[in-house]
């Protein structure tokens, strides 16, 4: 699977500490990188509109033509932040797009909305 991106993903510091415990596998390579690229931002400078851990985000799946929500969650959903989708979206900013690779072919989405926790 590749990301691909044109701008640095945002990671919310708290969110990169719990993230890191789940790396480790091939599977998860993509957020691995993703991480090593973020810039990391303290709660008090992290942007609202941006895709963190336990966001609400409607995504647009452009080829479909069709969006759907999303919510960012642990691994152990079916929405978890190590799902491709989720590893594709974590760190987008509202009305950013991403291309994700994977074997059975690309899929391009954009960042609809984002709702985010407020702690």
């Amino acid at each position: 699977m590749n990301i691909t991106q044109k701008s640095q993903p945002i990671i919310h510091q708290d969110d990169h500490a719990i993230i890191l415990t789940y790396l480790g596998t091939e599977a998860t390579d993509p957020l691995k990188t993703k991480l090593e690229q973020a810039k990391i931002v303290p709660q008090d400078e992290f942007p609202r509109d941006v895709v963190r851990l336990h966001s609400r985000v409607v995504v647009r799946d452009k080829m479909a033509r069709m969006n759907f929500t999303y919510h960012m969650a642990l691994p152990g959903s079916n929405q978890s932040v190590v799902a491709p989708i989720g590893m594709a979206i974590l760190g987008l900013q509202k009305g950013e797009e991403v291309r994700l690779q994977e074997r059975n072919g690309k899929k391009y989405y954009i960042v609809m909305e984002v709702s985010n926790p407020t702690s």
